[in-house]
């Protein structure tokens, strides 16, 4: 195992990225932030050359990265090996490379099973988790769910804004499923500036105060301790423009459609 186990990054050791997309980057920079509070420092971070892009910056913005010289290269140097490729990469990026015992695989591949990734691997033996970290984990701004639970894992995804363990793959293709909901927020948003801008308001003034406005509502999203229904209704004043236009847009049919659409990225995030 490596050496650096003990020395560094506590019982992370040396984190390898085989594949460094934007996914990736946010990863590396929140990992590197070292807020663990333990006083074992950030790890050591191992990248594939591949996305020479961001593995130059990444190399020049952190002292603990280094580069491989090939995806084989990363897993041979690591202790816990993050797969980060596109799906349809996972076989070739992984052939040929020298896992062994004591490492963990940590796929954030979506829709790819544990199976799936363990086939690849191809060593027996070799505990594998399933996680779906979204960029805001570059701040520590968003917890992450995985499954299953491995020590390691859950502490790769604790030290970059906290691991949300889930019992098992089908309740993750739901999570992966709602995650298709991220740019259909940006449309509600972007669709109320050209709402505004259709009737009188200048681009420069109606879409800095509509985005401004949904994120004002950062805060509200962030205190899980409060209900939805009950955050909603904070912001609602019986009666008032809020309500209307809640209850008048998410209608039953309305929702239901909405519904439906989820389940069509649901029944895709399920086939694994």
């Amino acid at each position: 195992m490596n050496n650096s186990m003990n020395s560094n990054g506590g019982a992370l050791g040396t984190v390898g990225f085989v594949g460094v997309g934007s996914i990736a980057v946010s990863m590396v920079e929140g990992l590197l932030l070292d807020s663990t509070g333990d006083g074992s420092g950030p790890p050591p971070v191992v990248l594939s050359p591949r996305g020479a892009a961001n593995v130059d910056r990444l190399r020049e913005k952190f002292p603990q990265v280094t580069v491989a010289a090939s995806n084989a290269d990363v897993v041979e140097k690591s202790d816990l090996i993050v797969v980060a490729v596109r799906p349809d990469q996972l076989d070739d990026a992984l052939a040929d490379a020298p896992f062994r015992d004591g490492q963990t695989v940590v796929s954030v591949l979506a829709g790819v099973s544990i199976d799936a990734v363990r086939r690849a691997v191809g060593r027996d033996g070799i505990p594998v988790a399933r996680a779906i970290p979204l960029p805001p984990v570059a701040e520590h701004g968003v917890n992450v769910p995985v499954t299953p639970g491995i020590p390691t894992a859950v502490e790769l995804f604790n030290r970059i804004g906290g691991a949300l363990v889930v019992p098992d793959e089908s309740q993750m293709a739901v999570l992966s499923a709602a995650t298709g909901a991220c740019t259909g927020l940006l449309q509600y948003i972007s669709s109320l500036v050209d709402w505004s801008v259709d009737h009188g308001l200048s681009q420069d003034v109606a879409e800095p105060f509509i985005r401004g406005m949904a994120a004002s509502l950062a805060p509200s999203l962030t205190d899980t301790e409060t209900p939805m229904d009950q955050v909603i209704r904070s912001h609602e004043t019986p009666g008032g423009l809020n309500e209307q236009l809640r209850t008048t847009f998410f209608d039953a049919a309305t929702t239901a459609q909405f519904h439906e659409a989820l389940d069509g990225t649901w029944r895709r995030a399920s086939e694994g």
